[in-house]
């Protein structure tokens, strides 16, 4: 693993914040890919966290005549509809300057109603197009006095995943919408037949108190028994307007949606699709959320957009530099949000392969880059190794859980001991991430990278005098591309040509990075010379990483059980016996990959040169062509006659 560098700051109580974010127990174990949670739990503010498949449509005009259709829907069919109440709501959504919550996939809303306020962190997904059907994640919680900042020390469901995707940036107002609300409940009559009241029984299991201890009579939930019929969806009619500048007439849309919790009771498709023909309905072809973005002429996208991405043979060095960059800056910054959140495994290790390839991206382009980069590499350094200690203990216990599928009882009991005092590690290591992505530090880094890109390859004025040295920004990338790939491999080759079955793992781990540089270096130039030409490097040198890969995770997966077995974590013999034997089968499993990665395919065609040559050929090639091109293209020049 990469050395971590230099003192982290951080907020207090982030290892207890991602120890929750990850979904973990009273015991402290991490249930790994949970993460969500109803509250309730002692100390924490009650919440939902559901998933709602709803149906969307515009409706042009009042939305009277929506209401007379569905009271005057025929009573013999199996659907009922029962008339519910009228509600002014107040919906302010909210999001840091830098639209985080946006980025994370999420819209923040915070309802008004009468003397109550409650959050809902809404996915963003796109509606099919044909149908108007949606699927949405929607967690809520009832906020305090504070209002939207009590999210801030709330660990209900909503405050998590509000403390994952924001942190401690500062929230501003997006924009509010005003909606008069109309509901309809959605019942299906019960096995007798007869047509449904929707009253409630009126029993004593009816009544409950609610979040803020208010009693009150409690809502039958999609599902549920309501009346003789049962309760499986919500028609609401909203009248809303998007409130703009002072002065300025509101924007205004109609809505009719239909919403369900959970799985959609078989009939409800039917009768969307009846109330669809019957009304002439469209598919509302943006989410209330999108409109009022748009109504408010804001744009995340445009906000977030640092420059152009395209990729190919026309470019300047520079230029392809900075595209590489900002690609990967974007995935960097797409896969952060889960990262903190801890749902998904992959999240960090797709969030840290982003900052090793623009680290990798930096080294190779360093002579078209501001000098900027070079601090840059070195923070993404950083960010990588609080993200690699995260990653390195989910390989671990991944790999823990394999094993104890395969072993016996006894071996299994020991192997759940280990699994403990990796989740316990884990636990500790997550908190450190969460506690690096919280920081000054990190917000510099991110900030500051933002603005090179921004700025895109310009030579910048260095405090003290002078101008950066990006001596090869304006080559373009034909005419310098063989060197530099050039120089990648001679440098894995130097390595592989000396690695053999007695070197130390050591080595194998440096040529495995070199690897690594190498391949993303033909990847950043893929769409240079075309799919077909690099393919073939690509695909061998990422089969030799692999290799290399479990090598590596054998190595440190051995290194850390016998530190548990030893350290002094008070396990009992036959556990650490067992842990012993486990890190010997690392041991002897790295030693097969060093024993017989020579005869490998992967290695025998690129280290031999074969394929390097092949690729050297086509790089010289397209270099000819340009530099034919420009010559050809000089003033005064004559054009041979054909």
């Amino acid at each position: 693993m990469e050395e971590q560098a230099q003192e982290r700051e951080g907020t207090p109580g982030a290892a207890q914040l991602a120890r929750e974010a990850a979904g973990e127990g009273p015991s402290g174990a991490t249930k790994r890919g949970a993460g969500r949670s109803s509250g309730g739990r002692p100390g924490r503010r009650a919440g939902t966290d559901r998933q709602e498949v709803e149906w969307q449509y515009e409706v042009s005009g009042d939305l009277v005549r929506i209401e007379e259709w569905l009271v005057g829907l025929d009573r013999s069919s199996e659907v009922a509809i029962v008339e519910g109440e009228t509600r002014n709501l107040s919906d302010t959504y909210y999001d840091t300057v830098d639209w985080r919550i946006y980025r994370a996939g999420y819209a923040l809303r915070v309802r008004e109603e009468k003397d109550s306020a409650e959050a809902t962190l809404k996915s963003l997904v796109s509606a099919d197009s044909a149908s108007g059907e949606a699927r949405r994640r929607e967690v809520s919680e009832k906020l305090g006095k504070e209002g939207v900042e009590s999210l801030r020390n709330s660990r209900g469901p909503a405050g998590r995943l509000f403390e994952a995707f924001a942190g401690a940036r500062e929230l501003r107002s997006v924009f509010t919408v005003s909606t008069r609300r109309q509901t309809f409940d959605l019942v299906f009559e019960g096995a007798n037949g007869e047509p449904v009241n929707g009253q409630a029984n009126g029993s004593d299991e009816d009544i409950v108190a609610d979040a803020s201890g208010e009693i009150r009579e409690r809502e039958a939930t999609d599902g549920e028994s309501k009346g003789s019929g049962t309760l499986v969806g919500e028609i609401v009619l909203d009248s809303s307007e998007i409130l703009l500048g002072e002065g300025e007439e509101p924007a205004r849309l109609s809505r009719v949606e239909i919403e369900v919790e959970g799985e959609p009771h078989p009939g409800v498709e039917a009768f969307v699709a009846q109330m669809r023909e019957a009304l002439g309905l469209e598919p509302a072809r943006v989410s209330k959320y999108g409109a009022g973005l748009f109504a408010t002429g804001q744009s995340p996208e445009a906000d977030s957009d640092l420059g152009s991405t395209r990729r190919d043979a026309s470019l300047s060095l520079g230029e392809l530099a900075f595209a590489v960059l900002r690609r990967q800056f974007a995935k960097m910054r797409a896969h952060e949000a889960g990262s903190r959140l801890g749902e998904d495994p992959e999240e960090v290790h797709d969030m840290r392969v982003a900052t090793r390839r623009m680290r990798a991206a930096i080294k190779l382009f360093q002579d078209a880059l501001p000098e900027r980069a070079r601090w840059v590499r070195d923070e993404l350094k950083w960010v990588a190794g609080v993200l690699g200690d995260v990653r390195d203990l989910d390989v671990q216990l991944e790999q823990i859980e394999e094993w104890s599928e395969e072993d016996d009882e006894e071996s299994r009991e020991a192997l759940s001991r280990t699994g403990n005092a990796l989740e316990r590690q884990r636990e500790e290591a997550r908190g450190r991430l969460i506690e690096a992505l919280d920081s000054a530090r990190y917000e510099r880094l991110e900030s500051s990278f933002a603005a090179m890109l921004k700025l895109g390859p310009t030579r910048e004025v260095i405090p003290g005098g002078g101008l950066d040295p990006c001596s090869k920004a304006d080559e373009p990338v034909l005419s310098t591309g063989p060197d530099l790939l050039s120089r990648r491999y001679r440098k894995w080759g130097k390595l592989a040509g000396k690695i053999d079955e007695g070197s130390d793992p050591e080595d194998f781990h440096e040529l495995r990075k070199e690897g690594k540089r190498l391949r993303y270096a033909l990847e950043f130039f893929k769409p240079v010379y075309g799919e077909e030409t690099t393919s073939e490097l690509v695909r061998l040198l990422k089969m030799l990483q692999d290799d290399l890969g479990r090598h590596q995770d054998a190595i440190v997966a051995a290194e850390r059980l016998r530190e548990l077995a030893t350290g002094g974590h008070r396990f009992p013999t036959r556990a650490a016996f067992v842990m012993g034997l486990y890190a010997q089968r690392n041991l002897h499993e790295a030693a097969e990959v060093r024993k017989g990665l020579r005869e490998t395919e992967a290695y025998r065609t690129v280290a031999g040169g074969k394929a390097w040559k092949r690729f050297e050929k086509e790089m010289k090639r397209a270099r000819r062509s340009s530099l034919a091109e420009i010559d050809a293209d000089k003033p005064g020049k004559k054009k041979k006659k054909k």
